[in-house]
């Protein structure tokens, strides 16, 4: 799949999210059964699989870098899940947000700089966001929590709904 934007000559870095982290990030989000969550650069669908474990969701994932793909595809297996996570490898810069209830999301924040106005622009009215580490240029987070975990390391959490 040829992908178009600038995101080839610049992709993000592929990191594993702690567990504990996804989880509170997913706890922050408050999801609720029969919710669209998308992760884009889902990386290895581990945030995905832990929130389809929590609630009744739709999950789509968006991913480009094929190790993160390959990563996805063996986690979804693994836990039975290939029926109900779908991960498309797309940019996330096309993806279909629309209709989302939720995006979980961990990219830096030139990359979140360029989704903003997208997010803005495509995302529904009372749709929740929320980034570690990173936060949104141009938008004004409804909180910033910061989150130590077990091995003393800070994450800052920004928790935004499209207004």
């Amino acid at each position: 799949m040829t992908l178009k934007s600038s995101l080839v000559h610049f992709p993000e870095p592929y990191e594993r999210t702690p567990h504990e982290v996804i989880d509170e990030k997913l706890r922050l989000l408050n999801l609720k059964d029969g919710e669209l969550l998308i992760d884009l650069g889902c990386g290895d669908a581990r945030s995905l699989i832990a929130a389809k474990k929590l609630a009744n969701v739709t999950c789509i994932g968006y991913e480009a870098l094929p190790k993160a793909l390959e990563a996805a595809s063996e986690n979804i297996a693994k836990e039975h899940m290939s029926d109900c996570i779908e991960i498309k490898e797309e940019d996330f810069l096309d993806a279909d947000i629309s209709n989302a209830d939720a995006l979980i999301l961990y990219l830096t924040r030139n990359t979140l700089g360029q989704l903003s106005l997208k997010l803005e622009n495509e995302l529904p009215v009372g749709a929740r966001i929320i980034t570690h580490d990173f936060d949104i240029p141009a938008w004004e987070a409804d909180r910033v929590i910061n989150f130590i975990s077990s091995k003393a390391i800070v994450f800052t959490f920004y928790v935004y709904q499209k207004k």
